[in-house]
């Protein structure tokens, strides 16, 4: 598994400079013109780049597999079941929000207006990020790389769309009141649910 995710982060080397871009710029600049900031700005400052970091990546990586189709099967022929390399996407999902937590924590240093990283940040952007992965990452399984394109430009058209016109502050104060424990039950049900579904799929698939 270590190997396979490793893989995966050597092909996503070429893409690294635009990945910290997204890691380190986008948050500052959404609330660079703002003198104060607050809970929710921060909480969606936070949220944007986790969403366009995890995504992004999840396509880059999915065309590099559209493009040598070969590659999955001869991954098969190796100690890598199907099951193997469905999983490592998912724990890449998970080291990715790592890395978006590390990387929104080192900008509140040079940033003093965004609120420092806490649970209330924490707990209900990984849990409606998680959701949303793990709505997407069957729907890429079972319609590929390009025929999900679409379903993904929605999605990125979309969020900003819905945060505009929904009640961030009540969603966020519901979420946050969501304890550590249980959230992170929620995240790993979804996540598990997610990678069956994805599994069962991907066993489907002629390679």
């Amino acid at each position: 598994m270590a190997t396979l995710i490793k893989k995966d982060f050597m092909l996503l080397k070429k893409y690294v400079l635009f990945i910290i871009v997204i890691l380190f710029v986008l948050p500052a600049a959404l609330v660079a013109k703002s003198s104060e900031v607050n809970l929710v700005q921060s909480t969606l400052a936070f949220a944007f780049e986790v969403i366009y970091s995890e995504f992004l990546i999840c396509r880059y990586l999915a065309m590099k597999e559209y493009q040598y189709p070969k590659a999955a099967s001869f991954l098969c022929t190796l100690p890598y079941t199907r099951n193997m390399q469905v999983a490592s996407k998912y724990l890449i999902y998970l080291i990715v929000f790592v890395f978006c937590c590390g990387a929104y924590g080192i900008d509140t240093l040079f940033v003093p207006n965004l609120v420092k990283l806490n649970s209330e940040l924490i707990i209900p952007v990984l849990f409606a990020v998680s959701v949303l992965y793990s709505i997407y990452m069957p729907v890429q399984y079972q319609f590929g790389y390009d025929k999900s394109k679409l379903i993904f430009m929605f999605l990125l058209i979309a969020f900003p769309l819905l945060i505009a016109n929904t009640n961030i502050t009540t969603v966020i104060k519901i979420l946050s009141e969501i304890t550590f424990p249980v959230m992170l039950i929620s995240v790993l049900a979804a996540l598990a649910l997610s990678v069956m579904v994805s599994v069962k799929i991907f066993n489907g698939k002629e390679l």
